[in-house]
């Protein structure tokens, strides 16, 4: 059980109201325990949904890219609800069911490309100390443009943020979610 409560939009004050509201128009109803967990602050709330928004709806690299990047940090960072939820979105996004199932061996597996790999040791290298080694940043800098590289660093420290927000509340799966 989550150690903070999913609110209501009528369990916040009145002038709250309308952040909740964005919330469930941008994040869709029902809504994931994540946000929900977070109505709890809507103040912060509200810059958390332009942010989110921002990397989900105005980057311009491949949403497959991104969701593999993602589900390497839920991977790596121990996150089942992370993970869970973005095996859906990479599936919707173009990745292949064995290569979601081959991530933890991303590096010899052949279901990953290169570009693939060095996207995927990015996300890992990260998740794991903060740090990526000059090689890695030269591979990915290779095959990404300056903007590229940016949005897929920003996503990846992103959902760190985000595994950081769900593990310690305990964010557990909503009754409706199935992983596909």
């Amino acid at each position: 059980m989550a150690r903070v409560p999913y609110p209501t939009r009528d369990d916040l004050p009145e002038a709250q109201r309308p952040i909740y509201d964005r919330m469930q128009r941008e994040r869709g109803v029902p809504t994931g325990h994540i946000f929900l967990a977070l109505a709890n602050v809507p103040h912060l709330l509200d810059p958390i949904l332009t942010m989110a928004g921002a990397l989900r709806n105005d980057t311009v690299i491949d949403r497959r890219h991104r969701e593999l990047a993602v589900l390497m940090v839920g991977l790596i960072g121990k996150s089942a609800y992370e993970f869970d939820h973005h095996w859906n979105a990479a599936l919707q996004a173009g990745a292949r069911r064995e290569q979601l199932q081959a991530l933890a061996d991303f590096e010899t597996s052949p279901e990953f490309d290169d570009q693939e790999r060095v996207v995927l040791r990015f996300a890992s290298e990260i998740t794991r100390t903060g740090e990526v080694a000059d090689t890695t940043w030269t591979a990915l800098r290779r095959y990404f443009d300056l903007r590229q590289s940016m949005e897929i660093q920003l996503t990846v420290a992103w959902y760190n943020c985000v595994i950081r927000i769900l593990l310690p509340l305990q964010i557990e799966h909503e009754n409706w979610f199935e992983r596909k």
